[in-house]
Formats: C-alpha cells, structure tokens, sequence
C-alpha cells in the first residue's frame, strides 16, 4: 500500500513536469512510475494470496504466487524500458530544449526523496518477513531513486545549454531497468525452481543439529525457499536403543531450534538410528 501510494504521487507530479518542460529524462522516470504503479498493484495483490494458509489444494501454501509477481514485474518494467529507448532514439536524432527546468528539478528532488523514505521503510519489511515481492520492489524503487539523481544531472546540463545530456541520461535509465529486470528474473527463478538456501544459512542448520543433546549426526539435508518460507528436511541420526519418547523429544529440540532461526519455517525430520 505504502508503494502504490508513493508511486501515484510521484506519477502525478512528473506528468506536471513532463507537460511543462517536454524533457525526454523526466518522461524516462514518469514512464517509470507508471510502471511502478502496475508492479505495486500486482505485488499487494500476490503478497495477499502468498500469505493465505495452506488447503486441500495447496498443501505447502501459496508462497510462490510471490515469484509469479515478481516475473510479471518484470515484464512491465521490461515494456517501460522498450518504450522509453524508442522516444530516446528520436530525441537523440533530434535534440530539443528543455522548458521550465526550475520546476522539473524540484520535482525530480521531491520524488527522490520520498522514493528514498519508501525505499528504506520496504528494507525494514524485507529483513521482517523475508518476501520476494518486497525485496523485488524494494531493488526497483532503488534504481527509481538513482534515477531521479540522474535526471536532476541532465536537467541541471540543459539549462547550461547542453540539451543533448537529455536523452543521453533517459538512455542510461533504460539500461539501469533493463538491468533491475535480470536482477528481478533470477530471484523469482530461484524461488519458482526450489533453489536451496544460501551457503551461510545450511551451515547454521548444521550447527544448530550438531549442538542438540542426543544427536550424533545427519544427512539428507535439503531445503528450499518459497517467498517469506522455508522448507528444511533432514534425517538426524541417534543412537539406537533410544526409547521412541526420548527421541521424538531430541527431534522437537531440533525442530525448535531450526524455528528459532527461520519463524516462517516447514520442518522435517527423519530419526535414524546408528
């Protein structure tokens, strides 16, 4: 919500700018607000559906409605970049001044401004809750905010006379999305193909089984990341004339611990003997 709202705003003042000042930079960064708003609605929307509860059809939840949001972010960050290097090419070709160049900076500085408020409040949602969608928005709207210093440059250069640093800057713009949306396709990959958790993160699950009372060691270790969850199976071995009360009591240490570490967790836990 906090994105959307953002987003609306900023489009409202750049088409301002934009109508006043025809400055190929400012359209570069409205066109990209009005990609935000597209990305944002998606986002509330799949955030929403990723967090219901797992049912009789979705037995491990709706996590990666998450990635889904996040690849079709990118494909409307993807069309802003492709429409904004067409209006480059021609203004490249033909070079215009740019008008009211006092108000489109103030607006540029205002968006940059609340983008970065934005920016750190999404940052905070991230490390809370870990979702895919937020920290795909949250690396979007910091491209926004480089954007906004780059389109501030380009004005400040055309009231100096050099008109042609205008398109010259909405041309990095395109590059800078064209780049937010690998960036955003490799997260979401990673989420819809079950890729593993980070080196860092199985490692402190080894550590986390080893220092249980009871547990002589694993194997099978596997996990995955699905939006803000994360699925953690392993077979933890104990010694075999173990009474089944006492080693089911050793696997809920385990699984505790592993909560501890990662709150939205699905844990599995295999007791072998040896």
């Amino acid at each position: 919500m906090a994105s959307i709202a953002v987003a609306v705003t900023l489009l409202i003042a750049k088409m301002l700018a934009w109508l006043v000042s025809d400055s190929t930079s400012v359209l570069s960064s409205l066109l990209d607000s009005l990609m935000d708003i597209a990305a944002s609605v998606v986002n509330f929307f799949a955030v929403r559906y990723a967090l219901m509860p797992a049912d009789n059809d979705h037995p491990f939840g709706h996590s990666k409605a998450e990635g889904l949001a996040a690849l079709i972010q990118s494909a409307f960050i993807l069309g802003s970049a492709a429409a904004l290097l067409i209006h480059v090419t021609d203004r490249l070709l033909n070079p215009q001044p740019v008008q009211a160049l006092a108000e489109s900076i103030g607006v540029m500085v205002f968006s940059g401004l609340m983008t970065v408020g934005l920016v750190m409040y999404q940052r905070y949602v991230y490390r809370k809750t870990g979702s895919l969608a937020i920290r795909a928005d949250s690396a979007h709207y910091y491209g926004d905010i480089l954007t906004s210093i780059a389109v501030v440059v380009a004005l400040a250069a055309s009231w100096a006379g050099y008109y042609w640093m205008d398109p010259v800057v909405a041309l990095l713009i395109a590059f800078v999305l064209l780049h937010s949306v690998y960036e955003i396709v490799t997260s979401a990959l990673s989420v819809l193909m079950d890729q593993s958790l980070s080196d860092e993160d199985e490692e402190a699950l080894r550590q986390i089984m080893m220092a249980v009372p009871g547990v002589q060691g694993y194997h099978g270790l596997k996990t995955r990341q699905a939006g803000t969850m994360q699925f953690i199976q392993v077979d933890i071995e104990m010694e075999g004339n173990l009474p089944l009360r006492q080693a089911h009591a050793i696997g809920q240490q385990v699984e505790k611990a592993f909560l501890e570490r990662f709150p939205q967790a699905e844990v599995l836990i295999h007791h072998d003997p040896v």
